[in-house]
């Protein structure tokens, strides 16, 4: 009986996690899509230092929510990994003296496509999540888990 319960609290503790990095991978998305737009906005300026200034500073929203998703999902995900390479490399091209013409475009793009891989992932997991909450066994037992809980309330 116990441990039919501490599935579902586990279940329960994984899906607030991934309800958590959904959130968190979407605000990163929203601060990606402004730098994105900043990047466009400059283009055939990003070699000067203002322009790298002004990337610099709409980067920094990107570094700040990646850093709260990477709180959320690092221990379990399996791509943080890949996003923390592509990270490190789009703050070395934007500080970098030697501008490469298209760098930040491609790591842009890589970071849509870590991103998109992020989504599928988290989705994976919520749908395993979902089915294991769902399994009927561990509904019943909760419920008379809650019954419980609910006689004792109305006992005091």
């Amino acid at each position: 009986m116990g441990e039919r319960v501490g599935t579902r609290d586990e279940s329960q503790a994984r899906l607030e996690q991934i309800s958590q990095g959904l959130h968190r991978l979407l605000a990163l998305r929203a601060a990606l899509t402004s730098f994105q737009l900043s990047l466009r906005a400059l283009e055939g300026q990003v070699e000067e230092p203002e322009s790298r200034r002004h990337l610099l500073a709409m980067w920094r929203p990107c570094q700040e929510r990646l850093d709260r998703l990477l709180d959320v999902v690092a221990p379990v995900a399996t791509w943080t990994g890949h996003i923390g390479l592509l990270r490190q490399e789009m703050e070395d091209s934007l500080i970098d003296e030697a501008y490469i013409p298209g760098a930040l475009d491609e790591l842009t793009a890589a970071f849509d496509q870590a991103c998109e891989e992020a989504l599928f992932q988290l989705g994976s997991g919520l749908g395993e999540v979902v089915a294991q909450l769902g399994q009927p066994d561990q509904v019943v037992e909760v419920d008379r888990l809650d019954r419980a809980d609910q006689a004792e309330g109305a006992d005091e």
